[in-house]
């Protein structure tokens, strides 16, 4: 009996892909994680299309010729970060000087930073216009700050996954994303009238 692809889980499909060749466990991966990986390399590189797809075919490329260092866990979580590997290659070619580096620390306690009495940016998107606003401003966001922010809300990762794929202190990783989320809810709640028309005037 043949099996039924949707019904398996990735480490099943990765299996019978790696190891047997089924093209069509391959498929069913693709159609699970392709669009959100898109996304995601989209949003990090905020480069023209050619640049991301070719992002985004080395990374699936890189993902079948190391199939035996994937051990399980998280298949999104492997994919985002071979893309964000790939990507970074991609922009130290085209900007050798390119800074991973976050902002610096304020001095102030993870928790307390972390407070915020307003949602954050992902809960204020309502509509396309909106998100078209608030992607224009992600796009600004310095690179270690936005791989951050993407991977959380693009890719759904949890911290540990995030602070694992880019091999940084899991406080780090959630310093970037209250950086990242605090940049983007001074440009929204400063422009209310224009993210609300999606940037136009």
């Amino acid at each position: 009996m043949k099996p039924v692809y949707a019904d398996l889980d990735d480490a099943a499909l990765f299996e019978a892909y790696h190891r047997k060749g089924d093209e069509l466990a391959f498929a069913e991966m693709m159609s699970r994680h392709a669009a959100p990986l898109m996304r995601y390399i989209r949003g990090l590189l905020g480069a023209e299309a050619a640049q991301v797809d070719d992002v985004f075919q080395e990374t699936w490329i890189r993902l079948i010729d190391n199939g035996d260092k994937w051990h399980g866990g998280s298949l999104r979580a492997w994919l985002t970060r071979i893309a964000h590997n790939v990507a970074i290659d991609q922009l130290r070619r085209v900007k050798p000087s390119v800074s991973l580096d976050a902002e610096p620390e304020t001095g102030e306690a993870l928790s307390e930073r972390l407070v915020s009495p307003e949602p954050p940016p992902d809960q204020m998107l309502e509509g396309e216009e909106t998100a078209d606003f608030v992607a224009g401003r992600v796009a600004a966001l310095p690179l270690a700050q936005r791989e951050v922010f993407l991977m959380r809300v693009v890719e759904g990762l949890s911290f540990k996954e995030i602070a694992e794929a880019l091999k940084i202190p899991l406080n780090t990783a959630l310093g970037r994303m209250h950086y990242a989320v605090g940049r983007l809810r001074t440009e929204l709640l400063a422009n209310p009238a224009e993210w609300r028309k999606g940037g136009r005037t």
